[in-house]
């Protein structure tokens, strides 16, 4: 099976401004993977090289082997900011059944195997009994899992995530994170995060990207790491918890 992402000397430029250079990359099958970085120096940029949104000016991107935009129909996508707006009246399987446009047509009512695979995968974030609640009443972290459950109903294989816990407090983040540790068993799962010292006792590896990118594993994260990549001191904070992964 070809890897889900494997990047090789990729440069990206916004005009003259230089954003990535020299990027190599390879995540292997069923990895769960954490991006972090300063702001401005790339992790969403590059999420958008991968989803095929922009191209390089120099390098590969392949996904599943294929070029970006072929191969993101494998690709589960929750973006940084999803806008929602509270006064559309749409509930949570409303929104879950939106995962489904385009999956196997263009246009058209949802069939009833769309439906059914909606309600399955609010099933599989713990939310089948709220499917007709209006989304705008939802907690910030019932939201979330709702937006998983619109990129899980595309039948991913990777799931990329762009700081998916902002905002939510330590228990309601925890609860996120062993969700995503739970698919981690049948998907790859890539999540950008500024809170290094929450998830590492979730992933493999850890993904730092300041222009460049430098790969460590878990291990190996300390604060001298986190000082050279975002050039200040940085505490780790563990929120008091382990998780054995594997």
């Amino acid at each position: 099976m070809k890897p889900p992402i494997h990047i090789e000397n990729l440069d990206f430029s916004y005009g003259n401004i230089s954003v990535l250079e020299q990027v190599n990359l390879s995540i292997s099958d069923k990895e769960f993977v954490c991006m972090v970085g300063p702001n401005g120096g790339g992790k969403t940029t590059l999420l958008k090289l991968l989803l095929g949104l922009l191209e390089p000016q120099a390098g590969t991107v392949s996904v599943f082997g294929e070029n970006p935009t072929a191969g993101r129909k494998w690709i589960g996508y929750l973006p940084q900011h999803a806008h929602l707006d509270s006064k559309f009246p749409v509930t949570a399987l409303d929104a879950v059944l939106m995962g489904r446009l385009g999956k196997t047509r263009g246009i058209g009512p949802y069939t009833r195997i769309d439906r059914a695979m909606a309600c399955d995968m609010l099933n599989r974030v713990g939310l089948e009994k709220l499917a007709k609640r209006p989304l705008a009443t939802l907690s910030g972290g019932q939201r979330q899992r709702v937006l998983i459950a619109r990129a899980l109903v595309s039948e991913p294989r990777l799931l990329l995530l762009d700081e998916p816990t902002s905002s939510l407090d330590d228990y309601v983040e925890r609860e996120l994170y062993d969700l995503l540790l739970e698919l981690n068993e049948e998907l790859t799962v890539v999540v950008v995060t500024h809170d290094i010292g929450f998830v590492s006792s979730y992933v493999d590896k850890v993904v730092c990207v300041n222009r460049q990118v430098r790969i460590h594993p878990t291990s190996e994260i300390d604060e001298n790491i986190i000082h050279d990549m975002y050039g200040e001191h940085v505490h780790m904070v563990r929120h008091d918890q382990e998780h054995g992964h594997g």
